[in-house]
């Protein structure tokens, strides 16, 4: 669990801007905490599995759905590349925007506008499905739908970061960061899950309720979640904005693209990989694949809130040894064989994703001022989708060659990130 440090029964007393900024703390302009941050995390972590339930049950309905409406692999990873093309823009003017209004009105707006565009995804899927449109006029309706995802939706990773940047001590960051992250791998888990009951109801009504879980998420949110001071750049009505290229997070930006390129190439390419070496009907590599996104899931959980909720690693540790995890995870997709040997990679994969991924947006939040927490949760957000959108198009083509191409892809960049986190000193010296 979470832990913030508090200061005598009153809770922790409120710290001006300038008191805050040495250290790199996020904090609030008068107010006090205590318990009442310890509910706000955890009611955040609760309304925004949603969202991890939505990409679950996606990934799963997605890939044999377009084979059958008619399109390719490279069309399928084209939906979502060009989502995360648009989500690199988005997310870090979302984060900057946090920083002026608060925080709570941009996570609203992301869920509204997740809802919105599971929704019309699977409204087109299903026009594709029935015929009712041609394949290609179904294709760009899916990736109109995906790009409204990522015009709204990228606000509410880089609010929810900052978020905890804003309530928790430099020694609870980490542990912050990978709660609410863990929110996402939760959603993965309960996601396949749902989504094999809901699909009695059709093949689509998983992507409805994710939606609709979503505006009861942020209703939920609008209620409840507590932001009773302003984020410190509100005094002035501005908010600084970070550089990629910035020396202080630059190296954690790096480690982000790469391990969001890794964990996109697998999540599009797995069913078509299953199923390929597996030689399994559609039925059955829904079946598998869902079995092996639950792996993935749970094998994150462990992690984040498991790991790194219980054991106090700083940021450089999480990172090298969850580096570590990656190797082992995509050596064993290059070589092994069965689906047993491949749920053993999920495993690994996911304990790598949970750790290097808190461990790396605390080291970054803990490089920068209070000031620049929004802004620097987007650049983290939006760099690492980079990834997504040249991962798994080189993936898919890869694929198209070998099955295995990706992943012996993907075991590569896991050994140069290994080494760049021992070799650079940002990132060897994380700590908190």
């Amino acid at each position: 669990m979470v832990g913030i440090a508090d200061s005598g029964r009153g809770g922790r007393a409120a710290r001006s801007p300038r008191e805050c900024a040495p250290a790199g703390a996020g904090c609030y302009a008068a107010r006090s905490v205590g318990n009442e941050d310890r509910r706000a995390l955890w009611l955040l972590f609760f309304s925004l599995v949603c969202t991890g339930m939505g990409q679950a049950v996606l990934f799963v309905i997605l890939p044999p759905a377009a084979r059958e409406i008619g399109l390719s692999p490279f069309q399928v990873s084209t939906i979502f590349a060009t989502s995360a093309t648009i989500w690199v823009f988005a997310s870090p003017r979302w984060g900057r925007r946090s920083d002026v209004v608060g925080r709570r009105p941009i996570i609203l707006v992301g869920l509204l506008g997740f809802s919105v565009s599971m929704i019309l995804l699977a409204t087109s899927i299903g026009l594709g499905l029935s015929g009712t449109v041609s394949p290609p006029l179904a294709f760009a309706l899916m990736v109109a739908s995906r790009s409204i995802f990522a015009l709204f939706g990228s606000g509410t990773p880089p609010a929810s970061q900052a978020y905890v940047a804003d309530r928790t001590e430099r020694e609870d960051r980490t542990r912050g960061v990978a709660l609410i992250a863990a929110s996402f791998g939760v959603g993965q888990t309960l996601g396949p899950a749902a989504g094999a009951v809901l699909a009695t109801l059709g093949l689509l009504a998983p992507l409805y309720f994710s939606a609709v879980l979503a505006i009861a998420s942020a209703a939920v949110i609008w209620a409840f979640l507590p932001e009773p001071g302003k984020p410190a750049a509100v005094e002035r009505r501005e908010a600084r904005k970070l550089r990629f290229t910035d020396p202080r997070v630059a190296p954690f930006l790096l480690i982000a693209i790469a391990m969001q390129a890794v964990r996109a190439t697998t999540a599009i390419t797995l069913a078509f990989f299953l199923q390929d070496m597996l030689d399994l009907t559609s039925t059955q590599t829904g079946e598998r694949a869902g079995i092996g996104f639950m792996v993935l899931a749970i094998a994150g959980l462990a992690a984040q809130l498991g790991i790194v909720q219980r054991v106090r690693l700083p940021p450089a540790r999480l990172i090298q040894i969850g580096l570590g995890f990656g190797v082992v995870a995509f050596g064993l997709f290059a070589i092994g064989s069965g689906f047993a040997s491949y749920t053993t990679a999920l495993a690994f994969l996911g304990l790598g994703l949970g750790l290097v991924r808190p461990g790396n947006a605390a080291g970054a939040s803990l490089a920068v001022s209070p000031e620049e927490q929004g802004a620097v949760a987007g650049l983290t957000g939006a760099i690492g989708v980079v990834g997504n959108i040249f991962g798994p198009l080189l993936g898919t083509t890869l694929y198209e060659l070998s099955p295995r191409g990706p992943y012996a892809l993907n075991l590569v960049l896991m050994l140069l990130a290994l080494g760049f986190s021992v070799a650079h000193p940002r990132l060897r010296h994380a700590r908190i």
